[in-house]
């Protein structure tokens, strides 16, 4: 108990997760608030406590130093592209443990989401020549949404598919899409890693990776 006493004398007094330092506000409307977390190398939160659910998803990946308040460290790993979700109610502060600049977008839900069911399901679209595909993973959901990874490779492109939600594009790559919208025509939807998007329901489109490289972003779609 004394060890831990210590530990959480050492993080500091828990402040509301807002006053972050490390945060930016990228997105705000009536279902979300979207952060970008950045923390230099060796640099750490201050203890803070999340009172809304949320999604991370890690544009850069990383190593960690994560505490939780009331225990001890623990050493963390973050892939790129990695998505993880939280409930409500949890206070920590986070270290970069590694050598490069740590990323990470928050997504703050405005409704409490219920609990988290695993999907892991994947789907692959490609060219007749099999040379380009675009690859799904459907992650997980809750009551109110689903999460998904998506990578594009160079000339792939999806099929035309509808929203009937709202949805959410978190950009984890640089990348410049091509989207054909119904009756809008072509719009060009061009992000750099850690910027977002928020699409309102009805949109029926299709996206062409023009690029050269492999377009990978997560999607946050309401029920």
């Amino acid at each position: 108990m004394l060890l831990c006493a210590a530990c959480v004398g050492q993080a500091g007094a828990p402040i509301p997760d807002n006053e972050v330092p490390q945060r930016k506000v990228i997105l705000e409307n009536n279902k979300v608030m979207v952060s970008l977390l950045a923390i230099a190398p060796g640099d750490a939160t201050p203890m803070h406590k999340h009172d809304k659910d949320m999604v991370s998803v890690f544009v850069d990946g990383g190593k960690t130093q994560h505490t939780v308040y009331g225990k001890p460290p623990a050493a963390d790993k973050m892939e790129i592209g990695e998505v993880r979700f939280k409930n409500a109610g949890f206070t920590h502060s986070t270290k970069n443990a590694g050598a490069e600049p740590f990323r990470a977008v928050i997504v703050e839900f405005a409704e409490t989401q219920g609990v988290m069911k695993k999907v892991g399901t994947r789907s692959r679209t490609c060219s007749p020549d099999k040379k380009a595909c675009v690859d799904e993973k459907q992650l997980f959901c809750t009551d109110k949404v689903c999460v998904e990874t998506v990578s594009m490779a160079p000339g792939s492109s999806s099929i035309r598919h509808s929203h009937p939600t709202d949805h959410l594009i978190v950009a984890i790559s640089d990348f410049e899409l091509t989207d054909e919208v119904e009756s809008k025509g072509t719009v060009i939807r061009k992000h750099k890693s850690g910027e977002v998007e928020f699409l309102p329901a009805g949109i029926t489109h299709r996206l062409t990776n023009n690029g050269k490289e492999a377009a990978r972003f997560a999607v946050i779609v309401w029920k």
